[in-house]
């Protein structure tokens, strides 16, 4: 049970912050195997807490969901209806992810043994960017600022993601604090975001799942612990991330990426 919790903590903790959530939980899975704690696999109890994280994110965000559902009318406005124009922005960064997800999902080994490495330089190396990027750049620019080709820019330095330990909000928030935009929005639309992100590679590790075991099997009482712990401590820290922001900058985040990299590099010694 305490492995079950520690994975649903480690999922809640790192999904929505820019320390990469994939790059603990590949870390935590070779240190606890979560088959022999918990008598299900990795790719089970990774489906069950993104649909915990999803619903935590989506519960979160409730009113402006609702906002964009009903602005679909006003699709052909985005020029008089600011939540048409961020629907289809946040459309247009998340396409090159999708297609670029789906063929890394493929072609990727995460048994491979320079996996560990590729971690810890990749945690440490964007935390400096992301240090810099927000150190540096300007912080004027608002949702009113946001444009088709940024959006599609934004969406491509999400694929960076793919790489494990890179973090694919703390890449959203690199490149988004780059070109100038605030910190609260920032965070906002990398949160929003992640809501299909988060639903195209749960609908991909199912239809992978499926091949191979029935859906149903994820039902049982290990799977419904895991789904509301991750629902919980994801809410938590979805709501941590926005309040932080308000009054500091992401450089604990940093702190944090630098000494979890050099931790796995001593590890490796």
């Amino acid at each position: 049970m305490l492995a079950l919790v520690l994975f649903c903590l480690i999922q809640g903790f790192t999904e929505f912050l820019p320390i990469s959530s994939q790059g603990h939980l590949i870390i935590f899975n070779s240190i606890y195997p979560i088959d022999n704690y918990a008598g299900i696999t990795i790719h089970e109890a990774t489906i069950i807490a993104h649909f915990g994280s999803l619903l935590a994110i989506i519960a979160f965000y409730r009113k402006a969901l609702l906002n964009f559902l009903f602005s679909i009318k006003m699709i052909d406005r985005p020029d008089i209806d600011k939540n048409s124009f961020i629907l289809i922005n946040l459309v247009i960064s998340t396409i090159p992810i999708m297609v670029a997800g789906y063929v890394i999902y493929k072609i990727l080994d995460y048994n491979w043994d320079g996996l560990l490495l590729i971690i810890a330089i990749t945690s440490i190396f964007f935390g400096i960017i992301l240090f810099l990027a927000d150190k540096f750049s300007l912080r004027i620019k608002n949702q009113n600022s946001l444009n088709y080709l940024m959006s599609f820019l934004i969406g491509v330095f999400q694929c960076l993601a793919l790489i494990p330990g890179v973090s694919r909000s703390g890449a959203i928030l690199t490149v988004m604090r780059f070109f100038g935009f605030q910190r609260q929005f920032s965070v906002e639309y990398s949160n929003l975001l992640s809501i299909p992100v988060i639903t195209g590679a749960m609908i991909l590790m199912i239809v992978n799942y499926s091949v191979d075991s029935s859906v149903s099997s994820l039902i049982n009482f290990n799977t419904s612990i895991i789904f509301f712990l991750s629902f919980f401590f994801s809410i938590i820290f979805v709501y941590f991330l926005v309040m932080w922001v308000k009054k500091f900058s992401l450089f604990i985040f940093v702190v944090y990426r630098v000494s979890f990299g050099l931790w796995i590099l001593l590890t490796l010694i």
